[in-house]
């Protein structure tokens, strides 16, 4: 991966300052990051044939937060600036509040926003665990429990582009049951089949095998997105506001 290219050493550095053709200049952490997710969707599979390990989950941590928490803190600071010179504003009625106070559904969702940092490694960690487990119970995992997780996270860059844009759209400018599910089933297709990939090229297994290993641990995050999306949904299958309540004023 090229995000997992060693960085040049502080005399490389120094050589190259002092004016040392011969130092190789290595690509900027922008350049790779972006290059990481071309290859990704790409070539999935020969992105993942080659595991040095021990794994390095930090570097592979660092790249899912850089790639999923620059739009959710535009996100936040978007809903700061709102909140703060919007004003109070009546609040629609959704499916959520049929199950819950609209004032809890309010700060549940709010609350699970900003863990999104926090849960971002426990995913990371959750999922690659799930799928180790899968591979040894369908006939064993040639590869260390690292190399796992080093595949399952990088397979998951791209679709958390997808969910924090999604993420975007329905705290702002809200969105119904039927675009949303399009989505998250486009969401879930392509981490399926990144992920295939990934366990496939990783453990040098057969596709259909690492194909259905990934079924279940492509829907772990599927799930956690759908749960959060509900708290702010406008309408679901079936339902409807109740009559004469279109809005509720805190």
């Amino acid at each position: 991966m090229p995000i997992e290219w060693s960085r040049a050493s502080s005399a490389d550095r120094l050589a190259s300052a002092a004016g040392d053709s011969d130092v190789e200049q290595l690509p900027g952490i922008a350049w790779r990051m972006l290059f990481t997710l071309v290859q990704l969707i790409r070539h999935p599979r020969r992105s993942f044939e080659r595991v040095q390990e021990p794994v390095d989950h930090g570097t592979t941590l660092r790249f899912l937060a850089a790639v999923r928490l620059p739009i959710w803190l535009g996100l936040l600071v978007a809903l700061a600036i709102f909140s703060y010179y919007g004003g109070p504003t009546p609040t629609r009625i959704r499916p959520a509040h049929e199950l819950l106070d609209p004032r809890l559904v309010e700060a549940l969702s709010l609350w699970l926003l900003l863990l999104v940092p926090a849960g971002l490694p426990l995913l990371y960690f959750f999922n690659g665990i799930f799928s180790h487990v899968a591979l040894s119970l369908t006939g064993g995992a040639p590869r260390s429990i690292g190399a796992t997780l080093r595949a399952t996270g990088y397979a998951l860059a791209p679709a958390l582009i997808c969910v924090a844009i999604l993420e975007v759209t329905l705290h702002t400018v809200g969105l119904g049951f039927v675009p949303v599910a399009a989505v998250v089933a486009a969401i879930w297709l392509l981490y399926f089949v990144l992920l295939g990939c990934a366990l496939t090229g990783t453990h040098n297994i057969p596709a259909i095998r690492g194909f259905l290993v990934a079924l279940v641990p492509a829907g772990f995050p599927i799930l956690l997105l759908c749960a959060r999306a509900y708290l702010v949904l406008e309408d679901l299958p079936g339902w409807a506001p109740p009559v004469g309540m279109k809005f509720f004023v805190p």
